[in-house]
């Protein structure tokens, strides 16, 4: 049985709070990212890829707690989160382009420094000097804060934008 600590993280978000509910887990200290309402951008198709790519760092942070833990597994697992990735943050840019979205560059530039980062993390876990499993947690929290704090600072911004040129809570 798991044993667990919570810890919440405030952050301020137009003037009001959001709280990141953190899950440490007493065994490996790993964080298990939970999706709240306050994460929706009003998009049903984007969130509901925003909470598989929750699922996907939680399930990272799982197979460290696997008696069957491999290195091939770890590899196989950050693979995923990268396909994943590249395929969310693929529909988001093709909103932008669709909708003409006027911040889109900077967004882009953000999801570029995610899949820059995701290859370095996969190079990592091939590194035979390196512990896969300090790599898979560094990938699962570093994904996880990734996400969630590119939709509370970057994401949100487009709610309005999207729904005002048709993608909204149906699309």
């Amino acid at each position: 049985m798991r044993k667990f600590i919570l810890i919440f993280k405030v952050k301020a978000y137009n003037a009001k709070q959001i709280v990141h509910i953190i899950i440490l887990n007493q065994k490996n200290m790993s964080k298990a990212f939970i999706w709240t309402q306050e994460y929706s951008v009003n998009v049903a198709k984007i969130d509901e890829q925003h909470k598989e790519f929750l699922e996907i760092c939680n399930n990272l942070l799982d197979l460290l707690d696997s008696e069957a833990f491999t290195n091939e597994g770890a590899l196989t697992s950050i693979g995923r989160l990268g396909d994943y990735a590249s395929y969310h943050l693929g529909t988001e840019e093709e909103f932008f382009i669709e909708t003409k979205y006027p911040d889109a560059s900077p967004h882009i530039e953000a999801h570029n420094q995610f899949r820059a980062k995701t290859k370095y993390f996969t190079k990592q876990v091939r590194d035979k000097n390196i512990d896969p499993r300090e790599i898979v947690k560094e990938v699962a929290n570093f994904a996880g804060d990734w996400l969630l704090d590119h939709i509370l600072n970057m994401d949100k911004k487009y709610s309005k934008w999207f729904n005002d040129h048709g993608i909204n809570g149906k699309n």
